[in-house]
């Protein structure tokens, strides 16, 4: 019998912490936009988007592959890309498995950062991969090196995995860097797969230095979804885009694998929250600033922590004092002060916090107190 399933220790880590933390500072994502306080997005502003729960329409089946291409072109419009490079998906979890599966065999090579997100790197390995890690460090601002993926590349490496916005500590890959690792990987066949489920909070917004892969290079793939950026999770759309006809045609060809087509109600309203993210994303734009306005003067007041400062989006990846260990450190702060964060050891990365500023100034001042409260009583 062969061993079973590694389980996903990050997610069983989430699954067993307690809820209801009075200061919770792990989301990873703007809160569920749809119904809440603000008038713009409650019951009466999803009357004016065409949001209208209508169950009929959005449970019948004839209508699943005209909601899908409607949804397909969207995304398609959004990277300037045709149809045919895009292959809507299941969210953004299920669109790392759909694109691997599509393109990885058991034996390949595949190199992926480190620290990253958990899911990025067992799942090469579920499929019989070897895996190599491209180190990102604090003391050079969670940058991708270009040279050091270079020493890492042989004639058997099939893909370079990344994330953009760094998952954890939310730093941009510049459009430059990006295209120099895309560089690298052609020269022994490879493609460079990017999770931009973060990007969605600075693009199409920044300059030309930040872009999507797609954008970027020809022989990389990227994802992303309605979650992050967006706020509106539960309807799961997500989307894979390539400019690589070739690998968007053994995506497509893997969807049936997977899900054959989306649910008609997960196009139909991916569709819309598309249509309206401008707006959208401009709501959480505002939320991540005040957040980054607080922690940043937190931190300048707060020695014995440090971080670098994301490029975007609502997270960041904070250093504790040396040879503190940050499980025991997030433990502590959720027993004495229902506070909670995500230990830095979830992304290989111990004595880091990631930590989520997306709460309202008068939740996340108290929040930061604690955590300060914390290395109090920890150091004493």
């Amino acid at each position: 019998m062969k061993a079973p399933l590694r389980p996903f220790e990050y997610m069983a880590w989430a699954k067993t912490v307690p809820r209801g933390a009075r200061y919770n500072l792990t989301a990873s994502g703007v809160p569920d936009v749809f119904g809440s306080d603000d008038g713009t997005f409650g019951p009466e502003g999803m009357a004016q988007w065409g949001l209208e729960l209508d169950a009929a329409a959005l449970c019948r089946q004839t209508d699943a592959e005209t909601a899908a291409r409607e949804f397909t072109e969207t995304v398609a419009q959004r990277y300037d890309l045709d149809p045919a490079c895009v292959t809507v998906t299941l969210g953004a979890s299920t669109a790392i498995m759909h694109v691997l599966m599509a393109l990885i065999r058991a034996g390949d090579h595949v190199v992926v950062e480190r620290p990253t997100y958990e899911a990025l790197r067992r799942a090469p390995e579920i499929l019989g991969a070897m895996v190599s890690r491209l180190e990102r460090r604090f003391d050079e601002s969670w940058a991708v090196v270009p040279e050091r993926l270079a020493q890492l590349l042989t004639s058997r490496t099939r893909a370079v995995i990344l994330t953009n916005l760094h998952n954890p500590s939310g730093v941009a890959i510049d459009a430059k860097s990006l295209h120099a690792i895309a560089e690298f990987a052609s020269r022994v066949g490879a493609v460079v797969l990017v999770d931009e489920v973060y990007l969605d909070h600075v693009w199409p917004n920044a300059d030309a230095a930040v872009l999507p892969a797609a954008i970027a290079a020809r022989n990389t793939v990227s994802w992303s979804s309605t979650t992050k950026a967006f706020g509106v999770s539960a309807i799961r759309a997500g989307w894979i885009v390539t400019p690589d006809p070739d690998a968007a045609k053994a995506i497509r060809a893997a969807a049936d694998y997977l899900h054959v087509t989306l649910p008609v109600a997960t196009s139909r309203l991916g569709t819309r929250v598309l249509q309206h993210c401008d707006a959208l994303v401009a709501r959480t734009a505002a939320r991540a600033a005040e957040g980054r306005r607080v922690v940043d003067a937190w931190i300048a007041a707060e020695p014995r922590l440090a971080w670098v400062q994301p490029t975007a989006g609502l997270t960041g990846f904070v250093r504790l004092p040396t040879f503190m260990q940050d499980l025991a450190f997030c433990e502590h702060l959720r027993q004495r002060y229902d506070t909670q964060l995500v230990p830095g050891t979830m992304f290989e990365m111990p004595g880091f916090v990631r930590l989520s500023f997306g709460l309202e100034p008068d939740q996340l001042e108290p929040a930061l107190a604690n955590i300060s409260s914390t290395l109090d009583d920890l150091t004493h």
